[in-house]
């Protein structure tokens, strides 16, 4: 699914005409995402980590793209050489980790798309971990680096229900000024984030429904 991945005509039109909505193409993928999990693996042992809320992530670096600044993978002014991601590398940042899927063979042309795994679940364990940093400790601290290793990889699952679950954490919406992209601030009427900035609404955040499992 990730492989495929590509915006309709239609769908791009809509998000640069100030669309709030998810597109289906961001649907799809999510249902991908959500209906699988992580294995972590070291010869016999292993575990597995089930994501359970994505958000994703969207910036084209092209003139006239759909543009979403808080991407933390992407072209920045006077540095416009950042090449696009392979298929599925786990993108590490300070908010947690992406699975990425860009596409693009020149950077300045490059469609940058990722989701964040906002929340999930440790096998055996019912509590999910809204702390997405957190992912860090359960993909890469189950088992030592010596002896062999151990191995991280993707399994698909069967396909399960979801739903848009609103807009990203956090995420502010930003505006082009003198040449750069600046957080828009807080105003009466609007809704803001933890930080005192306007929050971009879009609402690309999904969720696994209630009552359904992994």
């Amino acid at each position: 699914m990730l492989e495929k991945f590509s915006l309709s005509t239609e769908s791009r039109n809509r998000l640069l005409n100030g669309c709030i909505e998810s597109p289906e193409e961001f649907r799809e993928v999510a249902q991908a995402i959500l209906s699988g999990h992580f294995l972590v693996q070291q010869k016999n042992k292993s575990v597995r980590v089930y994501p359970t809320c994505i958000e994703f992530y969207y910036h084209e670096e092209f003139d006239g793209g759909v543009f979403d600044p808080i991407v933390y993978h992407r072209n920045k002014k006077g540095k416009d050489s950042i090449p696009a991601f392979n298929l599925g590398v786990l993108h590490n940042h300070v908010s947690g980790i992406d699975i990425t899927f860009e596409k693009g063979n020149e950077p300045r042309i490059a469609c940058r798309a990722s989701a964040l795994i906002r929340e999930f679940r440790i096998e055996g364990r019912n509590k999910i971990e809204t702390r997405s940093t957190y992912l860090y400790e359960a993909l890469y601290s189950q088992f030592s680096i010596f002896d062999g290793g151990f191995n991280v990889s993707w399994q698909d699952g069967d396909t399960i229900n979801i739903k848009v679950s609103g807009y990203r954490k956090n995420v502010a919406q930003f505006v082009m000024s003198n040449g750069k992209y600046v957080k828009k601030k807080y105003d009466d009427g609007k809704h803001k984030t933890s930080s005192g900035y306007i929050q971009d609404e879009r609402k690309w955040q999904f969720k696994i429904k209630e009552g359904s499992t992994q």
